[in-house]
């Protein structure tokens, strides 16, 4: 009875991170109660995740690659590595990956993704190469970069501890470099030579030139006295001469997607206009126009101001994620117009003000250069070009690299464990104003460090149930004939095909207990197995949704969902083989 609940519990979680259909955090607290309502775990059990070691460690080294990206050492440093590649495709590629994985082994994958992101975009601007031909690169060297050593990834630092939790011994800092260091090169290599031709071309609009994104939906009124109000669309000109198609009208609440060319135009009509912005705002007087953000939020005062048209992306720690504009008060708030919205590789054909916002969505604003500085320092967006980058405390750029480096020198020597090292740099990184206490807690990903601590008791559950076992049973009897190889490529096979559909934290914790089992059932070490399921759930290359890194990508890069996995198919496939007949090399059966 207890094996059938855990594996129900099991099975519904994964449909529920699969689908989305609820916020992954939620799930997790969800799965927490109900191995505690169901007596498979203790109270003590179920609540253990909040205090266990891995999750204290992962929320320390978000603070800790906050406190090394506030200084402006990665941009910095980044920016000079990339640029001495000059314009030559295969190396620009090269380099990007190769920096980003530097920086990836040692602060959190997103983050070390989020800083070089705008470096990256003036780079394709630069050599007039579409960003959808150098971000993904971006993302995926994140990804490889992470599993190079024990700090670099959450998954990591989760199957450290659960090896200690069940061996008694885990990892050392550098156990996962040699086999993190050959993926790298397979990953780089691949990217460069081969990779880089399934990726998308898509190069559109006036907009391109400097941020290599197709053309946004503008939304704006036909004001009273407009020379638009009684003529009809093809009269208008909007489409023949300003090169801007009229993909929805809106008039008194009902809306006429693609209305045909011969319907008249009235004051009061609201337009989805595509095209150019840059064109949009250039002939809203001339046409009698008015941005519908800019009508309902005017932003007095700001004649005199430097006034620009740029992206920006939402990330993780953004509070605006989940909400609209309108509740948030966005244009009161930081005095600045958001004109479109990119998603998914297209822009949002809705009034802007009632989307609900969502993590990766790019944001076209328009508003003084200082309020787009300002909202790019600690509000959770990204700000992907047009203004010089702002770096906060260039100073103390030493200090962080200092406490990073302190605290990998600690874990290495033994002087303590990785838990009271990261959590001692992270109050480093505070006490010498590398960052603020508001923003070491805003850098944390709470839904991440929630996600671990509620799927945890889950694995407690599947080992006290015996499911684990049974599942164990189920791939020896499948696989286990052919020899503790074989088995050992089933288990990482599992393993990254739950990484692409759901958090690569949550997969590594459900297939820990299985792998141990496994190893168990066949009388071999546990560490290949569990170095096994640790480096597959980061290797998760074929969706949007497997990584926030490749989801924050996605809108700069005008990115669809199967481009990911057109590219990531092959690089799973080459991972998989390679690291199967690597790892028994490196830690024996």
């Amino acid at each position: 009875m207890d094996i059938t609940l855990t594996l129900l519990i099991l099975l519904i979680a994964i449909i529920l991170f699969a689908t989305e259909w609820i916020r992954m955090d939620l799930v997790s607290l969800m799965v927490l109660l109900a191995v505690a309502l169901t007596g498979l775990v203790t109270p003590e059990e179920a609540f253990s995740g909040f205090s266990n070691p891995a999750v204290i460690t992962v929320a320390a080294m978000f603070v800790l690659g906050a406190g090394i990206s506030s200084t402006g050492a990665i941009s910095t440093l980044g920016e000079h590595l990339i640029r001495m590649t000059g314009h030559n495709q295969t190396l620009m590629i090269a380099s990007i990956m190769g920096v980003v994985a530097f920086f990836s082994a040692f602060i959190n994958n997103i983050g070390a993704t989020a800083v070089l992101m705008p470096v990256v975009i003036m780079m394709a601007r630069r050599t007039k190469l579409p960003a959808s031909k150098l971000l993904i690169p971006l993302a995926f060297g994140s990804l490889l970069g992470g599993v190079c050593t024990l700090i670099g990834t959450p998954p990591n630092i989760l199957i450290n501890t659960l090896l200690q939790q069940y061996t008694g011994e885990g990892f050392r800092m550098f156990d996962f470099t040699p086999l993190g260091l050959i993926l790298l090169a397979c990953g780089i290599s691949y990217m460069a030579f081969f990779g880089h031709k399934l990726l998308p071309n898509r190069k559109s609009g006036s907009l391109t030139e400097a941020y290599q994104v197709k053309e946004y939906i503008t939304e704006v009124e036909i004001l009273a006295g407009s020379p638009l109000h009684g003529k009809s669309i093809s009269q208008s000109h909007l489409e023949r001469e300003l090169n801007m198609r009229v993909r929805a009208l809106l008039r008194d609440r009902q809306k006429f997607p693609q209305p045909k060319r011969n319907r008249k135009l009235f004051a009061g009509d609201i337009l989805f206009l595509e095209g150019d912005p840059q064109g949009i705002l250039k002939v809203r007087k001339e046409k009698g126009l008015s941005v519908v953000q800019e009508r309902d939020n005017p932003l007095p005062g700001t004649s005199d101001k430097k006034i620009v048209v740029v992206e920006a992306s939402l990330t993780t720690t953004s509070d605006m994620v989940g909400k609209t504009l309108r509740q948030e008060r966005f244009a009161d708030t930081h005095g600045l117009t958001v004109l479109a919205i990119w998603r998914s590789g297209a822009p949002v054909v809705r009034k802007i003000d009632h989307v609900v916002l969502r993590f990766g969505d790019v944001l076209l604003l328009q508003g003084p250069e200082e309020k787009v500085r300002h909202l790019g320092q600690g509000h959770g967006f990204l700000v992907l070009g047009g203004v010089d980058p702002v770096s906060y405390r260039p100073r103390r750029a030493p200090i962080a690299v200092a406490t990073i480096f302190g605290v990998i020198l600690l874990s290495v020597t033994g002087t303590t464990p990785i838990v009271i090292g990261a959590t001692l740099g992270g109050l480093i990184m505070i006490m010498t104003r590398c960052l603020t206490v508001k923003e070491a807690y805003d850098s944390i990903d709470w839904p991440i460090l929630m996600l671990i601590a509620g799927t945890l008791p889950l694995g407690h559950a599947m080992q006290n149930s015996g499911a684990a076992a049974l599942l164990a049973g189920f791939i020896i009897e499948g696989v286990g004939s052919y020899g503790p190889w074989v088995v050992l490529g089933a288990v990482f096979l599992i393993t990254f095909c739950l990484t692409e559909v759901m958090s690569h934290a949550a997969a590594a914790v459900l297939v820990a207990p299985i792998a141990y089992n496994t190893a168990m059932e066949m009388a071999v070490s546990p560490r290949p197995f569990f170095m096994a399921v640790a480096v597959a759930a980061s290797m998760c290359f074929m969706t949007p949704i497997s990584h926030q890194s490749n989801a924050l990508v996605m809108g700069p890069g005008g990115y669809k969902f199967f481009d990911y996995t057109k590219v990531g198919a092959p690089l799973n496939i080459m991972v998989w083989i390679v690291a199967t007949l690597v790892i028994p090399l490196l830690f024996p059966f």
